[in-house]
């Protein structure tokens, strides 16, 4: 307890005289305006000098030590590990709780707190290195020269503490080198500000060595689950950029959440190595911006091939001749064709009804651009009638299973398919021992020793919010499943060790996706397709979330064993929603962004229903309250289209104007 004291007293310490630091020059710096500042015009003010890198460090680092103390208290949200110390709040402001470990020399690892390496600059020392630079040469080191960026603490980064949010006591809690994309920014100018809090092995909105990120725009909910902590800074002023990873909804999610810009691009376009997985199969990096400009500013350093991920080898000889920032600019959309996509705008509940009264203004705002928008009209679908003509030749079986009993056929539709998550557990156990390995630490070298070396948070099940990480964890290893015994008609429950890497099912699920998007795309001469990313606004945190299952049907199998036959019966959805985001995007592999729509009036959240065990259950919806909270919009095309939609995006973004900096996170008093 003593050393944990001493570590957050010195990190507090570190960052008052971080921010104490006098700004190069007074008189020129306050011409340029930090709050929602552009990579283009940090630019600017540099080569003008009324700006050094080291000014618009100090700037942010303010604005962490002013806005990035707890944001839930006591203990509903224990964190046993942050690294960030008491910040020095604002009055009347609100916390994030975004940042966990700052890139500030003596205070970026637990295992090494001497940190005088002189090979590991920190950002500061970074920024000054910079700043001399151009002093020198009169030129920008690369395109992201003196831009601070904060890091989901998913990717590797050399010179600072990585544990994917987790209190994982690694014998060198720094990994041996960055990861691709970190090298990248570096590479590119970039300097990495900080670790941003995540949720625990990339799922919900809480971690054992941060705890809970919050909402810029109303605390008291969700930033946008795992990349959440990345979006909260990013969209409340403390950082240019973030880089999130998005498994199913961790980029678009917290960008629709925190009315920012959210990219993934297609599958293979950036590399994951150096990434703590969750799913090679989907696991992509994510750019979290304030504008389309920068979000492809920031993509264009991070795409193309490398090496050390086969997959980027999809990209050679299908990247753009021109960089991706020379689309990211408004133009008249005359001649494109975007296809809305119904099947993602029904709806289900109160809950839905105000972000789909904005999408529809948004297909609105897209005709004013010029664009002809190719919309089959609400309770219609461009892809039920491709659906149904192509699944039973491409996929037989898997059709026949979804529509169930002959006589009382379920429809297939696009929610059914791109919702679908065929288990993940037997590639995330592979791929994350397979991390374990290469990071070559002396006490965890694998996944039980990752489980005995860690300390963990828990608590009782809360409808649609993630299990706790040491049962993911423990998940890995034996799967439990429990059958009915044909004979004696009682329950048996069969653990099995997990082996197997069992991604045939994603990979099935993928090209029969894309087949199926690649053909409503052809049949009508689309451009890109659009929908709102989600059209459920952010939930309350640790609270009950709009069901995602909405109805079932239940069929039994009969399962033939070595120890006799069993039946098993099974909750077939057959109607689900996307309550955190659409899925089609990372199911598929292909890209998408998220741009700012607009903001709703009120919100609808489901009373609590608390069961005998403590659990959390979804009750009715509660009246509305009050509050303004972000909706995005997604556009997304087929593999490789990234020029196409950011052109579309920009457009879309200069003709409305819709985002709006967080009122609770104001400048500070120079």
């Amino acid at each position: 307890m003593r050393h944990k004291i001493i570590y957050r007293i010195r990190l507090s310490k570190a960052i008052a005289a971080t921010v104490a630091l006098t700004v190069m020059s007074c008189g020129t710096a306050q011409a340029f305006t930090l709050e929602e500042a552009t990579i283009k015009q940090v630019h600017q003010a540099m080569l003008k000098g009324q700006l050094s890198s080291q000014d618009l460090l100090k700037q942010y680092m303010k604005r962490i030590g002013a806005f990035n103390g707890t944001c839930m208290q006591g203990a509903a949200d224990p964190a046993t590990g942050r690294q960030l110390g008491t910040a020095t709040p604002v009055e009347n402001a609100g916390q994030l709780n975004a940042l966990i470990t700052l890139n500030v020399r003596g205070q970026r690892s637990k295992t090494d707190l001497q940190d005088n390496d002189p090979g590991m600059p920190d950002a500061m020392e970074t920024a000054a290195r910079l700043d001399a630079e151009l002093k020198r040469t009169g030129k920008l080191a690369g395109p992201l020269h003196g831009i601070p960026i904060v890091i989901k603490d998913q990717f590797d980064t050399f010179d600072m503490r990585t544990t994917a949010g987790a209190q994982a006591n690694y014998a060198n809690d720094r990994p041996p080198m960055d990861s691709t994309i970190v090298a990248r920014l570096r590479a590119a100018g970039a300097i990495i500000l900080a670790k941003a809090n995540m949720g625990e092995y990339a799922s919900g909105d809480r971690s054992t060595g941060g705890g809970t990120s919050c909402n810029p725009y109303d605390t008291s909910r969700s930033a946008g689950r795992s990349s959440g902590g990345v979006a909260a800074a990013v969209s409340a002023n403390l950082s240019m950029c973030g880089i999130g990873e998005e498994t199913g909804p961790s980029t678009r999610n917290p960008a629709a959440n925190t009315s920012l810009v959210g990219m993934v691009s297609t599958h293979s376009l950036l590399s994951r190595a150096g990434l703590i997985p969750a799913s090679a199969t989907l696991d992509r990096a994510g750019v979290l911006c304030r504008t389309v400009a920068d979000t492809a500013t920031v993509l264009d350093v991070l795409k193309g091939y490398d090496p050390k991920d086969p997959a980027t080898a999809f990209s050679v000889g299908r990247l753009p001749a021109k960089p991706l920032q020379a689309f990211a600019t408004p133009a008249s959309l005359k001649g494109m064709r975007i296809g809305v996509i119904r099947d993602f705008m029904v709806p289900f509940s109160h809950a839905d009804d105000e972000s789909i009264q904005i999408a529809e203004k948004a297909l609105g705002d897209l005709r004013k651009t010029g664009a002809t928008v190719v919309d089959p009209g609400a309770g219609n679908s461009l892809f039920t009638p491709v659906i149904n003509a192509l699944m039973p030749s491409i996929a037989p079986q898997r059709y026949k299973a979804l529509r169930g009993p002959a006589d009382n056929p379920t429809p297939i539709t696009l929610r059914m398919l791109s919702e679908e998550e065929p288990s993940t557990v037997g590639e995330w156990r592979y791929f994350l021992e397979r991390y374990l390995t290469n990071r070559g630490d002396q006490r965890i070298k694998n996944i039980p020793d990752l489980i005995a070396n860690s300390t963990f948070f828990s608590y009782a099940p809360i409808d649609g919010v993630t299990t706790p990480p040491k049962q993911r964890l423990e998940a890995l290893l034996t799967t439990s499943r429990t059958l009915t015994d044909q004979k004696t008609g009682a329950p048996v429950t069969f653990k099995t060790p997990v082996e197997g890497l069992s991604i045939e099912g994603w990979y099935a699920n993928r090209a029969l996706l894309q087949a199926i998007i690649e053909k409503v795309m052809a049949d009508n001469h689309l451009d890109a397709l659009v929908y709102p990313t989600k059209t459920v606004p952010p939930p309350k945190l640790m609270s009950p979330v709009e069901p995602t299952i909405l109805a079932t049907r239940t069929d039994t199998i009969t399962v033939t064993r070595p120890e006799g036959t069993f039946t098993e019966t099974r909750r077939v959805p057959t109607e689900v929603r996307g309550s955190l985001t659409w899925r089609l995007s990372p199911n598929s592999g292909f890209p998408a962004i998220s741009v700012p729509a607009g903001f709703t009036s009120e919100a609808y959240d489901r009373t609590i229903v608390v069961g005998k065990d403590g659990s959390l259950k979804a009750g009715d919806l509660a009246p509305p309250v009050k509050v303004a909270l972000p909706v995005g919009l997604d556009f997304m095309g087929r593999a490789f289209s990234e020029p196409t939609l950011l052109q579309i995006a920009a457009t879309y973004e200069n003709a409305t104007h819709n985002r709006h900096a967080p009122p609770a996170f104001p400048a500070l008093a120079q």
